[in-house]
């Protein structure tokens, strides 16, 4: 499979060589894909898969939203639907409305119509397959693609059709189409699409370099994109390479200081070596310093100063203690305040707070198992027997069902 896997980008490797940028790559593998252990690495690449998820494929005929709240446009447009069943533009706006709010069944319904009326009008026969798909039915929006592309070559449906094809687990066929798309069309959005979908194929021979590759060139393309910064930086981070992926994140920081993504992904990039530590810690202090009502900057400021000398040498523990206190009034629902919290009191053995702050962590988020495995150090050590053997319980619970199961947390201490 992996000889396929590499006929299959091989004329992307070529393109890249000859310096031709390469295309438009939806990715579409699910997190899980490629958090299948629990690990540093792992959890990044899945940020970056939610981060490039963040406003997702849209459909070419979306528009700004109305001006009207969605129930009284959504009346007003089934009312002239009603009173006009044969008009395309009626029936292509309700179309529309349904997709811009997600409701892709009744989308598609409205969107065949109008595809039908419109003697199968491009734009509308994309925005038709990319509702299908969201609805869940891969085989008539594969069908719908493959119908237009009969008619005419499209990089759009290219790159829609690897999607469809993506979800329906045929990462080859993906993968050419996909290179298909990368053939035909080009842009900064493309370059970075194309680098993250190598990077969550990463399991195949080549595809982490690849990826780290494409991001580099992307990098040199478009020196002032942060986003494509950071995910050179989780791709070397990715591939063990912590002290450049650092450098990376530390740069994507400098380039756009507002970006809160780049601090968030330098924030998680716990194995830093002495020589770069300083560095991390003044972009993170000047984040926090920055945005002093951001839950986020103040949380990863202290799992900074944390990590660097307040967890084994107990420096700065009441700053540490003060910014993440912060951190979890700012962002009640978050658990990881709550955890280090947690950690910090255990190692100072302020065992009732730290239960305390260790229940709170897995009342939010009850999955969170190795809150559970320190809950069950300290009832043990408070003599709380039922409760100890209660938690340990609930840990291999966890345990045997993340082994069939990707788990989907990012454990920072």
């Amino acid at each position: 499979m992996a000889g396929e896997w590499e006929a299959a980008k091989g004329s992307i490797d070529k393109r890249l060589d000859n310096k031709v940028p390469p295309s438009n790559l939806v990715v579409v593998a699910t997190a899980s894909a490629i958090v299948g252990q629990r690990t540093q690495s792992a959890a990044l690449a899945a940020l970056l898969f939610l981060l490039s998820c963040v406003g997702g494929q849209v459909a070419p005929a979306q528009s700004t939203s109305s001006a009207k709240s969605p129930a009284e446009e959504e009346r007003r447009l089934l009312q002239a639907a009603a009173r006009e069943p044969n008009n395309l533009q009626v029936l292509g706006s309700l179309g529309e409305y349904y997709l811009r709010n997600e409701k892709w069944r009744e989308s598609v319904r409205w969107l065949t119509k109008a595809y039908t009326l419109s003697e199968k009008n491009e734009t509308i026969g994309y925005d038709l397959a990319y509702v299908t798909m969201q609805a869940g039915d891969l085989e008539s929006a594969k069908h719908q693609i493959d119908s237009m592309l009969a008619e005419a070559e499209n990089a759009k449906l290219h790159s829609l059709l690897g999607e469809v094809e993506d979800r329906r687990g045929d990462y080859l066929t993906a993968a050419r189409e996909y290179r298909r798309a990368a053939e035909m069309d080009s842009s900064e959005s493309n370059i970075f699409d194309l680098a993250t979908f190598l990077l969550q194929h990463k399991k195949y021979v080549g595809s982490l370099d690849d990826s780290i590759k494409f991001f580099r060139y992307g990098v040199a393309q478009f020196p002032d994109s942060s986003r494509m910064m950071v995910g050179l930086g989780v791709a070397l981070y990715t591939a063990n390479e912590y002290d450049e992926a650092v450098q990376v994140f530390c740069a994507a920081v400098d380039l756009d200081p507002k970006d809160q993504r780049s601090i968030q992904f330098l924030g998680r990039a716990s194995r830093v070596s002495p020589a770069l530590a300083e560095e991390v810690d003044r972009r993170l202090k000047d984040f926090a310093e920055r945005y002093p009502d951001n839950a986020a900057a103040n949380y990863f400021y202290a799992l900074g100063l944390w990590e660097r000398g307040g967890g084994e040498e107990h420096r700065n523990l009441a700053q540490i203690e003060s910014l993440l206190h912060k951190a979890e009034i700012l962002s009640p629902g978050w658990y990881e305040p709550h955890y280090q919290l947690g950690v910090l009191y255990e190692s100072e053995a302020r065992y009732p707070d730290a239960l305390r702050e260790m229940n709170r962590a897995v009342k939010i988020d009850p999955d969170f198992f190795p809150a559970h495995y320190r809950l069950a150090v300290l009832y043990k050590r408070a003599e709380e027997r039922d409760k100890a053997a209660a938690e340990v319980s609930i840990v291999k619970r966890l345990k045997e069902r993340d082994s069939d199961i990707a788990p989907d947390h990012d454990v920072t201490k």
